[in-house]
């Protein structure tokens, strides 16, 4: 509707200005234009014009033509869309891994496998599955179908649930490491990046979501931190233990549930940027005002995946620049 009404105004003023136009030619010595010229005259300027608002409208789509390739030393973590779960993209140089995998086959084969593809992905180092619900690790058996995976990471004691089976069975058919951690433990991604593992302790709770792989990454003067589903309980522990450190982005605990995201644990982050998970119009109203008002309340800048579609954001260990991008 907005492009229609700049159009017609538009229309408008070629009009009079056309309509002046014998009178400003003849000031500068030039020809007259006749009547029966200037209805031509108009409609070349009125393409002209829209050619110059398509051109505008093209360059402004925040999709991936519209990004310049990752740079040499230039981090990114990208939230990709999959509706209601999680599944976050880290690159850097030629170092990539998964953390969680979408909520099934289907979206894994929509929505993750080819964008990997697209940007050149053909290994991941890490597969990290931060903890068994079919939200975060339905899609990780197409992944694992896909890509060549260094390693598979989780934190489960209960491995009973059916994709972590079939996750299992994958990897000792194709020979993948498998990894159990926990507090303390390092990830070994890539030389410049301190990647450390702060949930689940030892011993692990027996809430799932508290269960979930918290992970730390610092590069350079920048640091982000992913925390699955983590609930209040475990925010409350990570608080009291002192193993929190600020992060300049936060990966929204349990896609912005209102049993996440207290204000202890966000004075502990100190995030500047908040990426929340969550799939539009979803049936658990996710994520939650109150939730939202807690971020914002501290200074976070809030993206949505459910708003915006896939959010990127990428860092030279100093300055964050952040992408979107609907498919």
């Amino acid at each position: 509707m907005r492009l229609t009404a700049r159009c017609s105004a538009f229309v408008r003023a070629v009009r009079r200005w056309t309509g002046s136009v014998g009178g400003r030619l003849r000031q500068a010595g030039l020809p007259p234009v006749g009547p029966a010229a200037r209805p031509r005259l108009a409609a070349l300027l009125l393409l002209a014009a829209l050619l110059i608002v398509v051109a505008s409208v093209i360059r402004a789509r925040p999709d991936a033509t519209a990004l310049p390739p990752l740079a040499a030393g230039e981090l990114e973590l990208r939230a990709l869309d999959v509706g209601q779960g999680d599944a976050l993209l880290l690159r850097l140089d030629d170092a990539a891994m998964l953390v969680d995998a979408g909520p099934d086959a289907r979206t894994a084969g929509a929505a993750i496998v080819p964008q990997l593809r697209r940007l050149g992905v053909d290994r991941l180092d890490y597969l990290v599955l931060t903890h068994a619900d079919g939200d975060h690790i339905g899609g990780a058996p197409t992944v694992m179908r896909e890509f060549a995976v260094g390693t598979v990471v989780h934190a489960d004691d209960d491995l009973s649930h059916p994709v972590m089976r079939d996750v299992l069975t994958l990897a000792r058919d194709v020979g993948v490491e498998v990894r159990q951690v926990r507090r303390g433990d390092a990830l070994a991604w890539h030389p410049q990046v301190d990647l450390s593992v702060l949930n689940p302790p030892e011993p692990a709770p027996n809430d799932d979501n508290d269960r979930s792989v918290v992970l730390h990454l610092a590069y350079r003067a920048s640091a982000m931190l992913l925390t699955g589903d983590i609930e209040a309980t475990a925010e409350a522990e990570l608080v009291a233990s002192r193993v929190l450190q600020p992060a300049d982005v936060l990966k929204v605990p349990h896609h912005g549930s209102n049993s996440s995201s207290t204000a202890e644990f966000l004075d502990a982050v100190d995030p500047q940027i908040a990426v929340v998970s969550a799939g539009r119009d979803n049936a658990f109203d996710h994520p939650r005002d109150g939730a939202l008002r807690r971020l914002r309340a501290h200074g976070a800048e809030v993206f949505r995946t459910d708003l915006a579609g896939s959010v990127m954001i990428r860092t030279d260990g100093r300055i964050l620049q952040v992408f979107l991008e609907r498919a």
